[in-house]
């Protein structure tokens, strides 16, 4: 026969494990994302002056160019908006990629990219690179915005 006082103290602590783990996990991305912020603002103002930055999202986690495959890592980094291109400054492995606004073809919401699901909407960017179509996700802060603020430059208009 199962104690009931037994059978407490175990989902008891099992529910505080679970508590823990939770716990440890969203502290160490806090300290994660607190660690890569100078290193990513150092290389973003030694390539742009803070005038020529219309957005930015140090938080941003790119799910994958199409162009490399789904065994591609997702991987987290800053994406900089100005008046000429989008740049994703890749953490590790410290990479970036640079596309032209003149390259992009689309943008869209989506849920999904490369295999890799989310609950979140994901800001997808189809361009053309090198002759060839290519796309990229992102996670990002606020996508929407994100969206419209790139084609408002697309379209010519306001960027405000």
């Amino acid at each position: 026969m199962v104690d009931f006082q037994e059978t407490t103290i175990v989902i008891g602590l099992i529910v505080l494990g679970v508590l823990v783990i939770t716990l440890v996990a969203v502290m160490m991305s806090k300290v994660v994302l607190h660690f890569m912020k100078g290193p990513l603002e150092d290389r973003i103002a030694a390539q742009y002056r803070p005038d020529e930055i219309l957005m930015k999202d140090l938080k941003a986690l790119s799910f994958g160019r199409e162009s490399a495959g789904v065994w591609q890592l997702r991987s987290n980094g800053g994406l900089v908006l100005t008046g000429k291109q989008l740049h994703f400054f890749m953490f590790l492995p410290k990479s970036n990629l640079c596309v032209p606004l003149d390259a992009i073809t689309e943008l869209t919401l989506t849920k999904s990219h490369l295999g890799k699901a989310t609950l979140y909407d994901l800001l997808k960017v189809h361009f053309s690179a090198d002759g060839k179509m290519d796309s990229i996700a992102w996670y990002l802060t606020d996508p929407k915005v994100w969206k419209n603020k790139i084609e408002a430059l697309k379209a010519g208009g306001p960027t405000n």
